[in-house]
């Protein structure tokens, strides 16, 4: 027994996820009560009564007794659910899968949790490859008198336009510094595409399936960005989501395994970010997202300096 847990099952299934299945036990399921129902009091406004100050029997008149239950199991699994996995000592991926097989009142709080977790692989010789891959010199960047009077003519198309000295030179280096990252990348993506061809993975089904839903609500965002519906833009080009779905799910694996990757060479080699330079990144990230989530942010923050570390440490194998 696991704190309130009774009965906790962990199955391992393919695809590096597992199944946990178990019961909070009742009394440890009602002591949520309260503060769900002060939530709950807080998002609604229940006639007769002043905001946030409605009795426990008119929210339940309401909102019904099930929505109480379900506000009661989302607390119960945000605080339970990060000591189930470290108890168990499992080293979970992702967001989890959450299914509630039993939810009454004065019952226990029946679950079933799936879920990725780190999948156990060996990495190539990832320092021979980045060093094979910058032995091949990059292609020097020019830029053509062309380029740059393309540049200023748009830039006078803007109404607020304003002439600066030294403006034309100015376009020039943002082109080359440009292009010059353009190559940058491009040798990046060799030599990680080298690393993650020759890595062999069992992909977490679950985290493919999230890239597949990022992938679906990114094109969806353009799309409402340029007044197009996106059941209208499907219409258009005679297809469903699920073919978009089955299309990109190639993409969405690599993505996937590239991810898994450099999280592992970040771990070999002990490449980590600063803890003064995630704070500012996440001040200066809040500073333009404030409703996003202190915790994503960060983990945002992480993610990415850890990533660039990674392949800078790449790039220096010479």
């Amino acid at each position: 027994m696991l704190g309130g847990i009774m009965e906790v099952t962990v199955n391992k299934l393919a695809g590096s996820e597992v199944e946990i299945t178990g019961e909070l036990a009742a009394g440890e399921f009602a002591a949520y009560r309260p503060e769900a129902i002060k939530q709950l009091n807080q998002a609604n406004n229940v006639p007769g009564f002043r905001p946030g100050h409605a009795s426990e029997a008119a929210l339940v008149a309401q909102l019904g007794e099930e929505k109480i239950l379900l506000e009661m199991a989302e607390l119960a699994f945000q605080k339970f659910y990060p000591t189930l996995v470290t108890e168990k000592k499992l080293d979970v991926l992702g967001r989890p899968a959450i299914t509630i097989t039993k939810l009454a009142k004065d019952n226990p709080l029946g679950f079933k949790i799936r879920t990725a977790i780190h999948p156990e692989f060996n990495l190539p010789d990832y320092r021979q490859l980045a060093k094979k891959a910058n032995e091949k010199p990059l292609v020097a960047v020019t830029v053509e008198e062309k380029e740059v009077e393309e540049v200023l003519a748009e830039l006078k198309k803007n109404p607020k336009f304003e002439a600066m000295p030294d403006l034309k030179d100015k376009v020039k280096a943002d082109l080359l510094r440009s292009k010059g990252q353009k190559q940058k990348d491009k040798r990046r993506l060799e030599i990680i595409g080298a690393v993650v061809s020759q890595t062999t993975i069992d992909l977490p089904f679950i985290l493919v399936e999230a890239e597949l839903n990022k992938m679906v609500a990114e094109i969806r965002a353009q799309t409402e960005q340029f007044g197009l519906k996106f059941d209208d833009y499907l219409k258009q080009i005679k297809k469903e989501e699920k073919d978009l779905r089955a299309e990109w799910r190639a993409d969405a694996e690599r993505r996937v395994k590239t991810a898994l990757v450099l999280a592992k060479i970040s771990e070999v080699e002990k490449i980590g970010a600063p803890e003064a330079e995630v704070e500012t990144e996440v001040k200066h990230l809040k500073e333009h997202y404030k409703d996003a989530p202190d915790e994503r942010l960060r983990t945002y923050v992480v993610n990415s300096l850890v990533n660039e570390a990674v392949f800078r440490f790449l790039e220096e194998q010479k």
